[in-house]
């Protein structure tokens, strides 16, 4: 059967209810929800998309043109689309073939829809695009009876999400900004006022109107962005001062015509039918359950990322390459003598570390430095310095971690290094904060294209400023533990620094998309039983997965990585948000929690006498969860004669 992206109906029917110029024939439409093929609903029921909802996407959709630069842009993102099998092909984890999107893209209009959705999940959280696709249908005018819910508005958004995650799109609203964002990015314009600029762009992709004007902040740049990269307009982008900060036509010639102002001076109203105001959000709304769902998704390209959040600061840290250096290749030390399990690891606590990819300690942590961050490999003689700081003895270089500390807190002029200053921006907090990236994305493997998040890389530093004043203050908390986020003998790192010991996912998260809450990705049961850990979760179009879920492997590298695509997770066609252990402890007592190399551990079973070893079957296998698109995922070890085992692949992994 047919599993074609009309509503209902062969192509033909689907052109004469979707015009493209906005125009819908609703009789037909009401008619035609309902009649997709099973194959097609399949495919929609498997994202949480209602054939109606599916409808209006379309409908929404038919009201721009992509030219033919837009439609081979969007070609070339879905083509470039693809995905990794767990173990025994149990999930999917990006987009497959049997997709929504490749439903979606069987036609025109369907790809269309793709590039709106994509576009506002790519600035915007998803609850936040929803609500600018529920005011563009009603500044449209389309019947109230078709307009889907909110949460099957996110759904669809959702399943769109990640398209343009590895595109130039994903970076294009950074460019777009140029030297306007000095700050985390702005929260949300109103609402009313983006769906408004968008229908303008869209009349102008359809000719009816030669330019439009957008005056406003950070929320400016998505509608650039979307005009440039989407819908192939000329572009013209300036400051309030008048500077030029990006064009691809002179301001006489642009089609969408953008202009940054602080909101005391944009215009009270709009001074003609052809510009548009983008205000912040006055408070009104009480649409957004977080403050995060408010909040600008800019991502911004690895080489500079630094100086683009850190600004002088990071130029004032880098001045002196000396202390920077001996600092991070003493960090390195540090982790080589944890990871190696060196004899001599002074007090710190040997079980919470559990950081053993290769790149994330010694002379791969070095490494991992100035691949990461290309600004720090163009410092001059930061690398030898790195290098020779490794080369010491452990009670050597946990000397040299508190010395250069000192060293930098000295030199920093920030109100918590110097009494009586009132500026900010801490030079001791920043080499925490590239101490806590780096160990953090040396165990992430993911695709060059995607990038970090301003929102993400700005709370890491946030966070580590925070660190460094609570030990400020105090005054005798030793150095070592706070520079390093690590357990010492009767000293404990923060709670939020300690969940990042049971849960891999939760940073890069952060860093990737802007925001992570914590408390919803740590472990739900009793950790020392083996409580449910999170292996995989998809937040804002990209998917995070723990490696222990495409293979069960004795080697502790493996088990540590974290790997990012775009995409969803996906078991037998359903589409699913987050995967956790099954319970383990006295809340499921069959499952047991074991606790070290599993597979040697039955190899060397008693069951079987020595020296012979055990055949052994190993199976993957996932319950569903009745509400919330969690899945719950487990090995079952079957032994010939013996016990049958169910392993805990996360609690395994941090053991």
């Amino acid at each position: 059967m047919s599993s074609d992206t009309r509503v209902g109906g062969p192509a033909e029917a689907n052109n004469a209810i979707f015009a493209q110029n906005g125009q819908v024939d609703w009789v037909e439409f009401g008619k035609s929800i309902w009649s997709t093929s099973s194959v097609t609903l399949q495919r929609f029921a498997s994202a949480g998309v209602q054939p109606i909802t599916f409808g209006a996407g379309l409908a929404l959709a038919s009201a721009f043109t992509l030219d033919r630069v837009g439609k081979e842009r969007m070609h070339n993102a879905i083509e470039n689309l693809g995905g990794f099998w767990s173990f025994e092909n149990l999930l999917f984890f990006g987009f497959g073939a049997r997709s929504f999107i490749h439903v979606m893209a069987d036609a025109q209009s369907g790809v269309n829809c793709i590039a709106l959705c994509s576009a506002l999940g790519e600035v915007h959280n998803e609850h936040a695009a929803a609500w600018i696709l529920d005011e563009l249908w009603k500044l449209y005018g389309y019947p109230a009876q078709f307009l889907p819910s909110h949460s099957q508005l996110t759904a669809l958004i959702k399943a769109c999400s990640g398209v343009l995650a590895r595109t130039e799109f994903s970076r294009i609203s950074d460019r777009m900004l140029g030297n306007t964002l000095t700050v985390v990015p702005a929260d949300l314009s109103s609402i009313e006022d983006i769906a408004k600029a968008l229908k303008g762009l869209f009349r102008a992709s359809q000719g009816d109107i030669a330019r439009i004007t957008v005056m406003g902040g950070t929320n400016c740049a998505f509608i650039a962005g979307s005009a440039h990269w989407v819908l192939n307009l000329k572009v013209h982008v300036e400051d309030e001062a008048g500077r030029t900060i990006y064009r691809d036509a002179s301001p006489e010639e642009a089609q969408v015509m953008v202009i940054y102002c602080r909101q005391a001076a944009l215009p009270l109203v709009e001074i003609s039918s052809t510009t548009y105001i983008l205000r912040d959000d006055d408070g009104t709304f009480v649409r957004f359950q977080a403050l995060h769902e408010a909040n600008l998704t800019i991502r911004t390209p690895w080489d500079g990322c630094l100086t683009r959040v850190f600004g002088t600061t990071f130029s004032a840290l880098i001045n002196a390459p000396n202390n920077l250096g001996d600092f991070l290749g003493s960090v390195a030390r540090v982790y080589q003598a944890l990871a190696l399990g060196e004899s001599d690891v002074g007090q710190f606590l040997r079980r919470p570390y559990i950081n053993f990819v290769e790149t994330s300690y010694g002379i791969g942590f070095i490494n991992c430095v100035v691949t990461i961050f290309p600004e720090l490999k163009r410092v001059i003689g930061l690398f030898n310095v790195m290098q020779s700081a490794l080369n010491v003895p452990l009670r050597e270089a946990l000397g040299t971690i508190e010395r250069t500390v000192l060293n930098i807190e000295g030199l920093c002029q920030c109100s918590t290094c110097t009494r009586g200053s009132k500026l900010d921006g801490c030079q001791v907090a920043l080499a925490f904060s590239i101490r806590e990236l780096v160990s953090t994305l040396s165990c992430v493997r993911r695709d060059d294209g995607i990038l970090p998040t301003v929102r993400g890389i700005h709370i890491t530093g946030a966070r580590q400023l925070a660190n460094w004043q609570r030990r400020s203050e105090d005054g005798g908390r030793p150095l070592p533990p706070t520079a390093l986020d690590l357990d010492m003998q009767g000293v404990y790192t923060d709670e939020v620094e300690v969940i990042r010991y049971f849960d891999r996912l939760a940073h890069p998260m952060e860093i990737f998309s802007g925001y992570s809450n914590h408390t919803r990705y740590v472990p739900r049961g009793n950790i020392p039983l083996g409580g449910d850990y999170c292996t995989a979760a998809v937040n804002q179009g990209l998917c995070y997965y723990l490696d222990c879920l495409r293979s069960m492997s004795s080697n502790a590298e493996n088990a540590r990585t974290v790997h990012i695509i775009p995409g969803h997770i996906q078991m037998d066609d359903r589409q699913f948000n987050l995967v956790y252990d099954i319970p383990g402890g006295s809340e499921r007592p069959e499952v047991a929690p074991v606790h070290v190399d599993i597979l040697e551990e039955l190899e060397s079973s008693s069951i079987i006498p020595q020296p012979q070893k055990v055949d052994f079957k190993l199976e993957m296998l996932g319950i569903e969860k009745a509400m919330d698109q969690e899945l719950l995922v487990y090995y079952r070890a079957i032994i010939p004669g013996g016990p049958t085992v169910k392993l805990q692949p996360g609690f395994i992994s941090m053991k």
